[in-house]
């Protein structure tokens, strides 16, 4: 049985002050919405994986290197400090391990990561291993962009871009939507794209002829 996410140990992380606009500085910190908070990231990596936990529907919140665990199997001694932690909407949580590959790993961290996940079988916990294939692909750039302009935007200029959005004929190019609702920024219609109420295909570059297919009709109905 899966144990809650109360019962995984997360400590108190030390965080940067929620960023001010234009603060754009993804190399170790990431400003995540969901926490309304910068989270420190130990690599860039980790800060890209961010972008992917935001636009996660299922991932309520999430934590970076939450807790230091130290612990004996047999008369071996490990500590391992996992990337993140994960809450998500269920209730359930799991900790990722987040690096390029896991495939050319020096035997000793090898041998810590399987005693970790052994370490969360025993507990009920889960524990993922995340590779740059998973973090990164045909959508990032594009995700990217779309939450770092999201950033410039509020909740209530996004629900406002909503009702605009509405009244147009779909599908429309970015320019032409912007052309049409002159009351509508390019930082709520970021917002709206990377939320997924309106869709259009990701893998497409973030510029004036990016094409938006329309509303998401089953998001907008609730």
């Amino acid at each position: 049985m899966l144990a809650s996410i109360n019962s995984m140990p997360c400590d108190p992380v030390p965080a940067f002050p929620w960023p001010q606009p234009g603060h754009r500085n993804f190399s170790t910190t990431f400003p995540s919405r969901k926490n309304r908070r910068s989270l420190r990231c130990g690599t860039r990596l980790q800060a890209d994986y961010c972008v992917r936990l935001e636009h996660d529907p299922d991932v309520e919140q999430y934590w970076a290197l939450p807790h230091a665990f130290a612990w004996a199997a047999g008369t071996n001694k490990h500590r391992y400090a996992p990337h993140f932690l994960i809450a998500h909407q269920d209730g359930g949580g799991c900790y990722c391990a987040v690096q390029e590959s896991f495939a050319h790993l020096a035997a000793q961290r090898t041998d810590t990561l399987m005693a970790f996940d052994a370490l969360c079988h025993q507990h009920g916990w889960r524990f993922h291993r995340v590779t740059e294939a998973n973090v990164h692909g045909p959508t990032f750039a594009t995700l990217q962009s779309l939450y770092l302009r999201s950033l410039a935007t509020t909740p209530d200029e996004h629900q406002k871009c909503l009702l605009l959005l509405r009244e147009l004929s779909w599908p429309a190019t970015v320019k032409e939507v912007l052309n049409r609702t002159q009351a509508l920024s390019l930082a709520a219609l970021c917002s709206c794209l990377f939320f997924g109420d309106i869709k259009a295909n990701l893998s497409q570059a973030l510029n004036l002829d990016m094409v938006i297919q329309g509303p998401d009709a089953e998001a907008n109905s609730v």
